[in-house]
């Protein structure tokens, strides 16, 4: 059904599609009665482009909205190439990508990265959203019932969560993943816990993560116990009095027992002492 290498296109319920990139970032795809609404716009144009063909491979209507989960260039600076939508997203998204400092400096690390999208990285017209919210966002869209909500601080300032209360998913960004650790680089660690503990609480079964599979409720839980259990180590490692170095070996060795081989595992340590510099 795609023709982007690397990508799946999983029909979750009928017009409600997750388009999973392997290795890369995913994004969400729901079919209205008169047009199309696009979860996340992916890293750079070319991207955006990619996943617009993909949608012309369902339908030929049109994408009339598209929400950004939240703000980070691999999920929002394919913006540009969506002029005619209604880009959705919660306010602190808006903030930051406004921010002048913040745009400088993820730009810099991406075009730095030697990665094969840095050059045209370079290139992006950081396009925020042109609609925001403050706490939820109700819209009715093809017969379903679409909650924006925010939940509260956690991977950014700004995550978004798109319930879909009739079919019981949830698309939740990079707050939660199956089997995969978060990017901690821009995060709210204190808040993070409680933030989940109300993602957990939606009445879901299914979550759609912005990296990695499709997930059950159970992963969904796995996810928050993950970020409980990092957080509340590194709390220990604080009353201990450890330094940050000792923090991150303590707290590495606490979590490798269970969630040792999840995705990124191998890089979580060199994160970790930013982490406990919010916590310490």
């Amino acid at each position: 059904m795609t023709t982007t290498p690397g990508t799946e296109l999983i029909e979750l319920e009928t017009g409600v599609f997750a388009r999973l990139h392997e290795g890369l970032t995913n994004a969400g795809i729901i079919i209205g009665d008169e047009g199309v609404l696009v979860i996340d716009s992916l890293r750079v144009p070319s991207f955006a482009r990619d996943l617009i063909q993909d949608v012309k491979h369902i339908t030929d209507k049109p994408i009339q909205y598209l929400v950004d989960t939240h703000s980070h260039w691999d999920h929002a600076w394919g913006n540009e190439e969506f002029p005619d939508a209604t880009i959705i997203g919660h306010e602190n998204c808006y903030n930051e990508m406004v921010d002048v400092e913040w745009n400088r400096e993820w730009r810099e690390k991406v075009v730095s990265s030697g990665d094969p999208w840095s050059e045209e990285a370079g290139l992006v017209t950081i396009t925020p959203p042109n609609l925001t919210f403050e706490t939820s966002m109700r819209l009715y869209f093809g017969g379903r019932e679409l909650h924006l909500r925010y939940l509260g601080r956690a991977h950014t300032s700004g995550d978004t969560h798109i319930q879909l209360p009739g079919d019981g998913i949830v698309f939740c960004g990079d707050v939660a993943q199956d089997g995969g650790i978060p990017y901690f680089g821009d995060s709210y660690p204190e808040e993070w816990p409680d933030t989940d503990d109300r993602l957990v609480n939606l009445p879901v079964e299914r979550f759609v993560s912005g990296h990695g599979p499709v997930g059950a409720h159970s992963a969904l839980e796995e996810a928050r116990d993950f970020i409980y259990d990092l957080v509340g180590a590194l709390k220990s490692a604080a009353s201990e009095g450890k330094n940050a170095q000792e923090a991150s070996s303590s707290t590495i060795a606490a979590l490798t027992p269970r969630y040792g081989g999840w995705r990124s595992f191998e890089r979580l340590e060199e994160s970790l002492p930013e982490v406990y510099g919010k916590l310490a």
